[in-house]
């Protein structure tokens, strides 16, 4: 689902200088200074999960996360990094569909090089990478005696047995993220009461996409109507709106 964008207008009605959300790049795009990234309760504790990984060597982990809970997010910031404390890293990352044996090969190599001037290697593959490679990969832990010098971690659902941990969104972080994204795209004064927030993170159901396309929708139809401010009352307004739309667009294809 794409996240329509704000027109000129309707940013400068909600005293924004620039879009809340965007939609997000693939895994191995590194974060950027100026993205806004959200640090959910759930990003944090999905954070000290995988520390501890590292920091034990594990050769193999698996991060499950709905879709649209933000994993690919929070992946790129760790493909930013360069270290936990006194843990040199060294962090990249791939789509499912580009990660094959070759491409396992060589971080493996470069994993090994790491290890021999003290430098772990974090690789991110984002989505269900092919069993054969994953088994290859097994095959590669088990023939080196030493710790593992590299630690795939698997985003996605996975049905090889490893350790893991459950990412999901919850309704609170949502609604924060939402309050969030307005202060960074230059909203100083509140505009979007909290209880309005805590209904549009309702309707994303634990997805941040389906966050960032319903707090775009609302805020473009509160620009046209000339809202000074969102709360819970105007929301249910707009659901109404949005109703009689649907209805009528239903009946003209019918």
């Amino acid at each position: 689902m794409p996240i329509p964008s704000l027109s000129q207008a309707d940013q400068s009605h909600w005293g924004l200088f620039r879009q809340p959300f965007k939609d997000s790049p693939g895994v191995s795009v590194p974060a950027q200074s100026e993205e806004f990234l959200f640090a959910s309760a759930e990003h944090l504790q999905a954070r000290v999960w995988l520390e501890t990984v590292l920091r034990n060597h594990v050769g193999i982990a698996n991060l499950r996360a709905q879709p649209g809970a933000g994993a690919t997010t929070w992946a790129r910031q760790w493909i930013a990094t360069h270290g936990l404390d006194d843990l040199p890293l060294e962090v990249t990352g791939s789509e499912a569909t580009d990660f094959d044996r070759d491409l396992c090969q060589q971080w493996w190599a470069v994993a090994r090089t790491n290890q021999a001037r003290g430098i772990h290697t974090l690789c991110i593959v984002d989505g269900s990478p092919s069993a054969s490679t994953i088994q290859w990969y097994r095959q590669s832990l088990k023939a080196d005696p030493r710790r593992s010098p590299m630690t795939l971690l698997v985003i996605g659902p996975t049905k090889s047995s490893t350790i893991s941990h459950s990412l999901h969104a919850s309704t609170k972080s949502l609604a924060g993220c939402v309050q969030a994204a307005l202060t960074h795209a230059g909203q100083f004064r509140p505009r979007l009461a909290e209880s309005a927030a805590e209904l549009i993170a309702e309707w994303a159901s634990g997805n941040y996409r389906q966050l960032a396309f319903w707090t775009h929708l609302v805020l473009a139809w509160g620009a046209h109507c000339q809202c000074q401010k969102i709360d819970r009352r105007e929301l249910h307004r707009f659901d109404q709106q949005l109703q009689r739309w649907t209805a009528q667009r239903t009946a003209e294809a019918a």
